[in-house]
């Protein structure tokens, strides 16, 4: 063959290759088209491959076309796509994710129009989801102050004025050798502890920000220690706090060199571990990970004050009627193997009352018996109930139970009420910080305190959402909730869907697996107290419940988590 014919096939060639890849070549408007298609598809969003193919597409969207138009609105869609899949797994590293993809596209495009969007949105992940009040109040404030024209500036502005201002850690440098004592100094102020049935955690109150970077230290004598940079130690701070909880011996404290204070957890045995630092206040949390063993466990010496009196523990601390329950040991598996069902209220404690004198433990037990009958029956898994009769059981013993038999889902049945007997329709609530009055009225009333109460709660309730199964819980209550407004409407007049909220549940404190709380109808609504009491109602109640967790369980089969 002659070079000239080689050289005009080559040529030939390069056109059909360049001409195929065109042909192929996706168009903005296909795949925008298709991501909408799977938003508004509750079937297509419980598979992960099904948001995994639309970020692709993007992706190669905007490597093809970078310099189109659309390329930002792509990147942009790229961000909402890792959003919407973060939302539907429940997985905290999709949520990072989804951070990252918008502050590229913030990055990458600043001028656009999608761009102030894109960094509001990043904020809201990190204020709401992954619960970085720092992160967002930056994301924020690069909208607020670079992008001043934005339409998305009014609400960072008063996302920004709700949040704390983050101080800037003031660290000398690393070559200073000598220690410098100043007022301003961080001071570890106090040591609290709280153990759980499969978790001891330990929070360092500091008046500052420090850095500090955890070790584990194995063999006999296993222990965490971490360093805090130029910090003192209160005056009244106990340097050798005794826990003896069976997994954590004791925490020490003590001047390590004159740079630093090193604090070291004495362990009865090697165990997992959590770190986490948080703000407002300054604190870190070690959560170490693993049920207290007979072993080591004694009592602290006698005059010594409670560690836990200010903890979630102390403010739950009251004496129950009733013996400790007896509970089977039950192995953890994967996939949902064992459902705790919660009756709520019970004994001395009646719930609310309706117009015709219905009281809500009477409604509610009727509905987990027959709750648990149809989740033994429809979906084979073992179900326990954490009473079968009228008793009363405090409202931490609950989720105590819950977290003891190794459970992989609880749902605590509740009737509502209101002030106005007109009040009706259904919501489903998971735990986290209230998002209005009105969820804030309902967890009074559920928790038998004041709304003051709620309020004091909620401010350290930041220190359960390492171990709240907080997503997994949202993803449950909305599947209980469409499930059962579904299931309820095409056999009842007026079924008002109330949604999805949020709100600090006594009963829901603690939980170690995903969570709900669900209100069936408002008892304080005659039409509703009479449909309360009837059996035929009660039935489709649990059977939308069932539906919901079985749409819930496939989303955990099929939404796999990376």
């Amino acid at each position: 063959m002659s070079k000239l014919r080689l050289y005009f096939l080559l040529l030939v060639l390069g056109a059909i290759f360049f001409y195929a890849q065109q042909s192929f070549a996706e168009s903005y408007d296909a795949i925008r088209s298709d991501y909408h298609g799977l938003v508004k598809s509750a079937q297509q969003q419980r598979q992960r491959v099904n948001w995994e193919k639309i970020i692709q597409r993007f992706e190669r969207y905007v490597e093809q076309n970078s310099q189109s138009s659309n390329a930002p609105k792509a990147l942009f869609l790229k961000a909402r796509t890792w959003d919407g899949l973060s939302r539907a797994s429940g997985g905290q590293e999709d949520a990072r994710e989804a951070v990252n993809q918008y502050l590229a596209m913030a990055e990458r495009y600043p001028s656009h129009t999608l761009a102030d969007d894109a960094l509001y949105s990043a904020g809201q992940i990190a204020e709401n989801r992954l619960y970085d009040k720092a992160a967002a109040y930056r994301y924020y404030r690069w909208l607020t102050d670079q992008m001043p024209q934005g339409d998305m500036v009014n609400k960072a502005r008063q996302r920004l004025s709700a949040l704390p201002k983050p101080e800037v850690e003031k660290v000398p440098p690393v070559k200073q050798t000598a220690y410098l004592k100043t007022a301003d100094s961080p001071r570890l102020e106090k040591i609290r502890y709280w153990s759980g049935p499969e978790y001891t955690r330990v929070v360092f109150d500091l008046s500052a920000p420090v850095s500090a970077e955890p070790n584990m230290l194995k063999g006999d004598n296993p222990r965490i220690y971490f360093d805090l940079l130029y910090t003192d130690m209160a005056p009244q701070l106990q340097q050798n706090l005794p826990i003896l909880n069976g997994l954590v011996k004791r925490v020490r404290t003590s001047r390590y060199d004159e740079q630093r204070t090193r604090v070291v957890l004495d362990l009865n045995r090697q165990a997992e571990y959590k770190f986490a630092h948080l703000e407002d206040p300054y604190r870190f949390v070690v959560d170490v990970l693993g049920a207290p063993s007979r072993a080591g466990v004694q009592q602290p010496e006698p005059g010594g004050a409670s560690p836990t009196d200010d903890s979630i523990a102390g403010i739950l601390d009251t004496v129950p009627d009733q013996p400790v329950l007896h509970v089977p040991q039950q192995r953890k598996d994967q996939g949902i193997k064992l459902i705790v069902v919660d009756a709520g209220h019970g004994g001395r404690d009646p719930g609310a009352v309706g117009p015709n004198k219905v009281l809500e433990k009477n409604v509610t037990l009727g509905m987990a018996k027959e709750l648990a009958r149809q989740l033994r029956q429809r979906l084979g898994v073992k179900v326990l109930l954490t009473r079968s009769d009228d008793r009363f059981i405090e409202l931490r013993d609950r989720t105590a139970y819950a977290n003891k038999v190794g459970a992989d889902l609880f749902i605590s049945l509740h009737a509502n009420a209101a002030k106005s007997r007109k009040a009706y329709g259904l919501e489903t609530y998971f735990l986290n910080l209230s998002k209005n009055d009105q969820a804030a009225e309902v967890a009074a009333r559920e928790n038998g305190t004041s709304l003051q109460d709620v309020s004091n709660l909620e401010a350290i309730l930041f220190d359960l959402m390492a171990n709240a199964k907080i997503n997994e819980s949202s993803r449950l209550a909305a599947e209980v909730q469409q499930a059962m407004v579904a299931g309820l409407r095409p056999h009842y007049s007026r079924i008002k869907d109330l949604g999805v909220r949020q709100g600090p549940f006594h009963v829901l404190l603690g939980a170690t697996m995903p969570s709900v709380l669900v209100e069936a109808a408002f008892i304080s609504n005659t039409r509703e107290e009479k449909r309360l009491t009837s059996k035929a109602y009660q039935k489709r109640v649990a059977d939308a419940i069932v539906k919901g967790v079985k749409n819930y369980a496939a989303t955990i089969d099929q939404v796999a988590k990376r």
